[in-house]
């Protein structure tokens, strides 16, 4: 009888499959048609219960990464004793997918109004050469000159703005085509 109980599983745990594997995927939007939010394509067509939407809002895992490192910086910045920002400051479009195609980036800085050298950026996004974002910061705060938010003097490279700079030929290069451009669409 002990023979047989190792056979049919009676006794102790049950081996799993070898060959199946369960997988289990939380689905965020239930509404949503995944065949046609995928492929833009429904078997069901016009009788599909599910709303037919491709739109490129985030997704849970995408959320759930964000809400994370907020988790992260906000210990960090209680942490060094600074004041976390309060959720009215949010931006509007916080859950929408941002293309990151390099058009938006500027091409002049905003306190010499030149050309950048050594470009730097803010923990808000904005771009400034680092003598002139630091001397800024020595003479007066550190708030960031354009949206006055407060940086704590925290600067990042601004790898995006020298990877368009160099594939375009350097700062100056940049510089003067988007002033071209901009005056010839002016007129």
């Amino acid at each position: 009888s002990e023979r047989a109980g190792k056979y049919t599983g009676t006794k102790g745990p049950i081996r799993a499959p070898q060959f199946l594997r369960n997988t289990c995927r939380f689905d965020y939007q239930p509404d949503v048609c995944k065949d046609y939010k995928d492929t833009g394509y429904c078997g069901y067509g016009d009788s599909c219960k599910f709303l037919h939407d491709r739109g490129d809002y985030k997704t849970g895992w995408q959320l759930e990464k964000e809400f994370e490192e907020k988790k992260r910086r906000d210990k960090e910045r209680e942490m060094l004793g600074q004041i976390a920002q309060l959720d009215s400051e949010l931006d509007v479009n916080q859950f929408r997918v941002i293309d990151d195609n390099t058009t938006n980036l500027p091409f002049a800085c905003h306190i010499c109004r030149g050309p950048f050298r050594d470009p730097m950026m803010t923990l808000c996004g904005h771009y400034f050469c680092q003598t002139c974002i630091q001397t800024r910061f020595d003479q007066t705060s550190t708030l960031c000159p354009i949206c006055e938010k407060q940086t704590s003097g925290v600067l990042n490279r601004a790898t995006k703005l020298l990877g368009k700079a160099k594939a375009v030929g350097g700062f100056d290069t940049l510089y003067t085509q988007s002033l071209s451009s901009s005056s010839f669409s002016s007129n």
